[in-house]
């Protein structure tokens, strides 16, 4: 195996597991992650599919933190729409399964 290939498994993994706790923590306090955290995991999990992880443990950073809203996303009407943590989970879950 590559350093180049490793290096990504590696960042896969750090962004896929960063992603898999943030949304344990809103499983385990029950509730729905917010406007910002919703439109920031988002951001990271379009970023793992792409397998751009360094992009994607920003965006993660942004949600841990609840950062504001980019202004062009914070006057679109879907940037108010937030998911449920089942929703997050499946996604992860779907794109984990299709890397693997």
């Amino acid at each position: 195996m590559s350093d180049d290939t490793t290096a990504d498994a590696a960042g896969q993994f750090a962004l896929a597991q960063r992603i898999d706790r943030f949304v344990k923590g809103l499983e385990r306090a029950r509730r729905s992650p917010n406007r910002r955290e919703s439109y920031h995991v988002i951001a990271a999990l379009q970023c793992l599919q792409d397998g751009q992880y360094a992009a994607g443990e920003t965006a993660m950073a942004n949600a841990e933190r609840v950062a504001p809203l980019p202004p062009e996303a914070a006057t679109r009407l879907e940037s108010d729409q937030t998911v449920a943590a089942a929703e997050l989970r499946t996604t992860l879950d779907a794109i984990m399964s299709r890397r693997s």
